[in-house]
């Protein structure tokens, strides 16, 4: 009697294994593939933030010496050049879009990236976006501080 309740535990076991090892399997799959699109995000937007912040930084010289430094506005067509230099320096399967006022820089930038377990269900790529603004400054802000 105790070698037949053995024998059907081992059975049971091996359905239950059976069973469950798909769902297993798609657990273990979906967590490798947002892992990946989780770091391809980050990355992405790093790429934006630092594109952003290149192009923030190209301020408008004439302007500047015009008001005695009183006042800093942005030079559009070189934050955009320069935005645009460093996202294409990433690679070129970004696609970015850049747009500048007199003192802010938006910085959109779009990817595809493939998946590896999704696929099974027929998702082969997912699209990513991110998107930076940085506003022109000058001097220190001090805040509510009193010095």
């Amino acid at each position: 009697m105790r070698g037949l309740i053995s024998r059907l535990e081992r059975g049971y076991a091996m359905v239950w294994t059976a069973a469950m090892l798909p769902f297993l399997l798609i657990v273990v799959g979906l967590t490798v593939d947002g892992g990946v699109m989780f770091d391809g995000q980050r990355n992405l937007q790093n790429i934006a933030d630092a594109a952003a912040r290149a192009g923030a930084m190209q301020i408008d010289q004439n302007v500047y010496r015009q008001t005695n430094g009183a006042t800093v506005a942005l030079d559009q067509n070189a934050a955009r050049d320069v935005a645009a230099q460093s996202v294409a320096g990433e690679g070129s399967d970004l696609k970015g879009t850049i747009t500048a006022d007199g003192q802010r820089v938006t910085v959109k930038v779009e990817r595809d990236v493939p998946t590896s377990f999704m696929q099974i269900a027929g998702i082969k790529t997912v699209h990513l976006t991110a998107i930076a603004p940085a506003e022109v400054r000058f001097g220190i802000e001090r805040g509510n501080k009193q010095p």
